[in-house]
């Protein structure tokens, strides 16, 4: 029997290089459902995107990671990050 690690979902919402709101959870649900409440109007907004897979390289937790600057590319990167194997 195989146990999964659970990943774990980052993300901030940046504005004139400052965080101004932010979430971290492992609920994949919650997570998705943040990403959709993201207000694009502002086009100074940079969104950080971080998906950490729950599991260690040598002394390094594996994670993909980006900051991103319009909803297609996060969304983009969202689904790279989160292919299953």
């Amino acid at each position: 029997m195989t146990s999964k690690k659970r990943r774990n979902f980052t993300c901030k919402v940046i504005l004139e290089g400052k965080t101004v709101d932010s979430i971290r959870t492992h609920s994949l649900r919650t997570f998705l459902k943040y990403l959709r409440t993201i207000n694009w109007s502002n086009s100074a907004i940079k969104v950080y995107l971080r998906v950490s897979y729950g599991y260690k390289i040598g002394d390094v937790t594996a994670y993909n990671s980006g900051t991103y600057s319009n909803k297609h590319d996060l969304w983009l990167a969202f689904n790279a990050f989160n292919e299953e194997d």
